[in-house]
């Protein structure tokens, strides 16, 4: 039962973190200047061809699917998938705070509650074999691989 709950916990932070990344999207096509420069064919110095379309498809796309996996992969493999998936999208987000500070008032706060899930992604795949552990110790049952 243990085990469903931390599913269910961190399968909400990834359902949380794409929807974060679709408010942040949105959220910079409100910022001045972004939908001239999107008529001029390019998005923060990028062009906006199939790559760009892709990248920004990952950022929603990979954590759902990282949601499903979570359901899907066993316990241990769940924990490293997720370990590092909350790694890199966590510091990516990080990242992105940073660079949205001298905008929209909302992005970098947006930004930070993603940034913040996908670091308690990582933060909940590191720490819950520990957990297991002291429940089943609690329980007088061992633990089993």
């Amino acid at each position: 039962m243990q085990s469903l709950m931390w599913k269910f916990r961190i399968a909400t932070l990834w359902v949380f973190y794409a929807v974060g990344m679709v408010l942040l999207f949105i959220l910079s096509l409100m910022e001045p200047g972004f939908i001239d420069e999107l008529r001029a064919g390019r998005v923060e110095g990028m062009p906006v061809d199939g790559f760009l379309t892709v990248m920004m498809s990952g950022f929603v796309l990979v954590p759902l699917a990282l949601a499903v996996l979570t359901f899907v992969l066993s316990d241990r493999v769940g924990r490293w998938v997720n370990a590092v998936g909350g790694a890199f999208f966590g510091a990516m987000m990080v990242w992105d705070v940073f660079e949205h500070l001298g905008g929209l008032v909302a992005a970098p706060f947006v930004a930070g509650l993603v940034a913040l899930a996908g670091l308690l992604v990582l933060a909940l795949a590191v720490a819950e074999p520990a957990l297991d552990h002291a429940h089943a110790r609690r329980a007088g049952r061992p633990l089993a691989a």
